[in-house]
Formats: structure tokens, sequence, C-alpha cells
């Protein structure tokens, strides 16, 4: 009988020594054989002692592992370095170093591999955001909490299970992540999203299971709102990448950015003092109970900024793969 297959647990990290204890910690109390664990952690360039932490746990605990390193700051360059030490024939599943993992985390990854059909090649959960205390961080998690926020995608739904367009983190059946090529390192941001759909493209199913886990966040409302802004930018490159994988939400934000360009240099600019109006409403009406006060006031203020910044990212990347498309449709007229 063929022994069990392993699970490699992929953690990039960058300075994140201060949330790495309490990660560790949860990945200790998996409710699953601690002998098929593998950890395998990559230092994406950290200036603190991120990298000590994570070997002294793998020195004291019963979870094998190693830290290795990527000087060149880019998560899917990371990604790729920890997936080249995994053997085909084990599972990968990706751990972020700010989630901290439930007990049968594991236990429920390999569980849905096992009784869901073969071709399901990538399952994930969705997390539960936690801020630490500060007015910022606070803000930034209204984003998640308030559908207003970060709108209605289908893997930050508890209740969502089942094929799903994309999911949190990931895992993966033994093999696929080779078979692919890992990651793509051109896209600094929404990596995740293109990989599931290379997947969806070569058959396999993307699914949403009951995977918990409570994610830190670590950014502020003003480091999120540019962050956002990049994931607009890499979104357009993955819609332009796979069309299939486009969805209305998308492409709200642009939209809302043009027409509102558009109706503020015309007369009926009060129209946009109505649709905010309407915005504010919905805003307050769907915040989450025990919401601070002022943080409610100012995401009156923050999602829109946010929206804005998604779109107007979108706006410019469907540009610049415009423009790239016209260069090289140049060089081939130009090759003839």
């Amino acid at each position: 009988m063929d022994a069990a297959p392993a699970v490699f647990l992929i953690m990039p990290f960058l300075n994140e020594a201060d949330h790495l204890p309490g990660v560790l910690a949860s990945l200790a109390e998996q409710q699953f054989p601690h002998e098929r664990l593998h950890l395998v952690a990559v230092d994406n360039g950290s200036s603190d002692n991120g990298a000590d932490v994570v070997r002294a746990w793998i020195d004291a605990g019963d979870i094998r592992g190693a830290v290795h390193r990527e000087p060149a700051r880019s998560i899917p360059r990371a990604l790729n370095a920890a997936i080249a030490r995994v053997p085909a024939e084990g599972y990968v599943v990706r751990i972020d170093a700010h989630t901290h993992y439930a007990p049968d985390y594991v236990a429920t990854i390999v569980r849905a591999f096992e009784e869901l059909g073969d071709d399901v090649w990538c399952v994930g959960g969705s997390p539960d955001v936690v801020a630490p205390a500060g007015f910022g961080t606070a803000l930034h998690a209204s984003l998640f909490n308030n559908p207003m926020g970060l709108g209605p995608a289908a893997y930050r739904s508890a209740d969502r299970l089942g094929p799903v367009a994309s999911v949190y983190l990931g895992a993966w059946r033994p093999g696929v992540l080779q078979r692919l090529g890992g990651y793509d390192e051109r896209w600094r941001a929404n990596e995740d999203a293109e990989l599931a759909q290379r997947i969806i493209a070569a058959g396999g199913k993307v699914v949403r299971v009951h995977a918990r886990s409570r994610k830190i966040l670590t950014r502020d409302a003003l480091a999120a709102l540019r962050q956002w802004s990049r994931y607009g930018y890499w979104r357009s490159q993955t819609i332009v990448r796979h069309p299939g994988s486009v969805r209305w939400r998308h492409f709200a934000p642009p939209a809302i950015v043009l027409v509102g360009a558009a109706l503020a240099a015309t007369r009926q600019r009060r129209v946009l003092l109505l649709l905010y109006a309407v915005f504010a409403a919905l805003t307050l009406r769907l915040r989450p109970r025990g919401e601070a006060p002022a943080v409610t006031a100012a995401s009156l203020v923050y999602f829109p900024l946010v929206h804005a910044g998604f779109g107007g990212g979108m706006l410019a990347g469907l540009a610049a793969a415009g423009w790239r498309a016209v260069v090289r449709a140049s060089g081939s007229r130009g090759a003839k």
C-alpha cells in the first residue's frame, strides 16, 4: 500500500517577525499527522529576524521544514522558489505569514481532495478578517466587512461553498503546480486569480471549502488604498489574458470613474451628489454591527477612494494592454 502523500506548507514572508509566532503556533496545533507535514518557508528579503523565528520553531517542533531565501522582493517569485522544492507527489498548501489557521485547516483541505473528484485541482477557504487596534487598520477592515467595500466576491463569502473563480491562498493536488509552471512572475498582484484561471482553462476546478482561518490585517487604510489601486491594474491584465474570468463587479469601479468624470464635466454634475447619497445610505445601512461610528463615517469617504483607485488602476492596465497589442502588431507587420 502506497504511503499517504506529504503536505507541503509553502510560506513566503517579508518582515513578519511580529506575526510569525502566532502563525506558527496555529500550524503546530494542526489536527493532522505532523509526520506528513513539511514547511517550506521563503524569506523574501527580510530585514528583521523572521528567518531565525522560523528556524527556531522548526528545530523545537515535530514538523519538518527549512528556510530558504529569495532576495528579489516578489510574492510570485518567492512562491515559485518554494514550489521548486516540493516533489510532484506532494500536496501544496499556501500559507500566509499573518494568517492564523484553525486546527482542522489542513485536515479539511486534504479531506476535500480525497472526497471531491479528480477534476478539482485547487481548494481554499474564506478568512475572517481581524484588525489590530488602531483606526487605520479598522478602516481597512471595514472594506472586507461591508458589502459596499470590496463587494460580493464569492471567495470572500462564508456561505459560498463549491466551484468559484478563485480562493484565498489556495491548496493544490499533487503535480498541478508543476504542470502549470507555478505562478507567473510577471504578475505583481492578483497572482492567485491568474493562476486559478489557468487551472480552469486547463480543465481543472477551483472549489471553495470550509477551511477556516483568521487573516490579521497589517496594512493601514492608506497602504490598502495603494494596494487596491495596484490590484486594479493587475486584475485588468488577468482579464486580458483570461477573458472568461471577467465579472460585472470588476468593471463597476472603472465604469463609475468614467461616468463620474463625464458627469463632472457637464451641467448634470449634481447627479453625482444623488448617486453618492444612495451609496452613502447603503454603506450606513450595511455597516457591520458594532463598528465604531468614526470608522463608519470615514468609510463614507474611504470606500469611494478605494473604488476610484481600483477603477483607475484597471483603466491604466487596460490602456497598457492595448498599447502592448499595438506594439506587437506593429512589430509583426514590420517583420513581414
